[in-house]
């Protein structure tokens, strides 16, 4: 049984290799969907009987591992020719996250999936996908290995 949940977050980035605008600095209010796919609990008189997982405790992790640290920062790649100038703002107490992927949407939705996938495995749930709208009308899908 496949069951979704999902959030949003309003987040800075730069593609600093882009051919367009999307070179400059600018945010977005990202929607990360994530899917994940299990049995459905059985046990009798459980809290969460009926469910692959509770949707609460689902949100819970997102907000942890998503949503604590990406939610009004600005993420960069670890290579990007501006990190020394964020690296003064971020030890001057800015929430910047520095990543080893240009933060497209493509390599959010695979660097979310990763740092999701221990946290619901160690609860036994299987991760299917991680879903990110950068805009209303564009998403990318990481459905993992």
């Amino acid at each position: 049984m496949e069951i979704t949940k999902a959030i949003e977050i309003d987040m800075g980035h730069r593609v600093p290799n882009h051919k367009s605008k999307c070179r400059n600095l600018h945010g977005h209010r990202y929607k990360i969907e994530v899917g994940v796919d299990d049995k459905v609990i059985t046990t009798l008189g459980a809290s969460d009987e009926g469910m692959v997982i509770d949707f609460s405790d689902l949100k819970q992790i997102m907000m942890d591992e998503i949503d604590a640290k990406y939610d009004h920062s600005f993420t960069m790649y670890d290579g990007d020719d501006f990190r020394g100038s964020f690296m003064r703002l971020y030890n001057k107490g800015q929430k910047i996250n520095f990543i080893p992927l240009i933060p497209t949407a493509e390599n959010l939705a695979k660097h979310w999936y990763n740092s999701l996938e221990d946290k619901l495995s160690d609860r036994n749930i299987k991760l299917k996908h991680v879903k990110v709208w950068e805009t209303p009308s564009s998403t990318a899908t990481y459905e993992g290995r």
